[in-house]
């Protein structure tokens, strides 16, 4: 009895702590920063409604989130692919945001500059954002140009854009000649895209991750419930739980490392009578 007497406090003492949503999605292409709030704001609403508090904040910068994250001020996050596949190997997907009803937005190589093709933008320049702060385009060499050309040599490239919207608007003010960006990133911009990254450019939306493992797993279970009949309006519209959520993000993982070496197979080839 003593013991079940200590149970109850410590559950009710769970459920009262709010936690601390963070929103770092520097390649989702919501509009503004306005919007960015108001999608992680309309979030911690409804996780609220069904029982949770929580507190919302949006970061611009990964150096900003990594540090709150360091001091244990981020129990929750809503993460760029490319960033979780760099940086956040070690959290828990409790779910991932969907765009039109799908898990994934389509990716491709954007000009204003004529051209058929990737070849016509040799030594152009290229708007591009760094995702986790990293000063080389890892992400596009191994992942969106399936390792076929380097960046860094193909195209001119100055510093990374804060976030993509800031990119595709350099190019449309023509500070820069193209950019890689998914296609509601350029939808109204005059735009023509050149190159189509095909199956590599079906990159995954942001994930909902548990950073903190003060998380509990049933704080967790309620969150997956409450995201099952979450619905907005905008690019990205629900989430999607259950299942392999997170396979999208490992295989995006090993794509950012780089191609796997290929292994030479020696093969005898057996013997072959033919008449003379």
């Amino acid at each position: 009895l003593w013991m079940g007497g200590m149970v109850g406090p410590a559950r009710a003492q769970d459920a009262e702590r709010t936690l601390m949503l963070a929103l770092y999605a520097p390649m989702a292409p919501l509009p503004s920063a306005d919007a960015r709030f108001a999608f992680v704001d309309k979030l911690s609403r409804h996780l609220q409604s069904a029982g949770l508090s929580v507190q919302p904040k949006v970061f611009a910068r990964a150096a900003d989130l990594d540090a709150a994250i360091k001091r244990g001020q981020v129990d929750l996050a809503i993460l760029d692919a490319f960033y979780l596949a760099d940086r956040g190997a070690n959290y828990t997907v409790l779910a991932v945001s969907t765009a039109a009803g799908e898990p994934y937005l389509r990716w491709g190589l954007h000009t204003h500059l004529p051209g058929s093709s990737i070849l016509d933008l040799s030594t152009k320049r290229l708007a591009w954002v760094s995702p986790a702060g990293a000063k080389e385009a890892t992400y596009i060499n191994n992942v969106l140009l399936y390792g076929e050309l380097r960046v860094a040599q193909f195209f001119a490239m100055s510093s990374p854009a804060p976030d993509i919207n800031a990119a595709v608007s350099d190019v449309v003010l023509r500070r820069a000649d193209c950019v890689f960006a998914p296609e509601p990133a350029v939808q109204g911009k005059s735009l023509r895209r050149v190159y189509d990254a095909g199956d590599a450019g079906r990159i995954p939306n942001p994930a909902l991750v548990q950073v903190s493992a003060k998380v509990s797993a049933d704080a967790a279970s309620n969150i997956r419930k409450a995201l099952s009949n979450f619905n907005t309006t905008g690019v990205l519209d629900g989430w999607r739980t259950g299942g392999s959520v997170s396979e999208a993000y490992r295989q995006l993982k090993s794509r950012l490392r780089g191609r796997p070496e290929r292994s030479l197979i020696l093969a005898e080839p057996g013997r072959s009578n033919t008449p003379v």
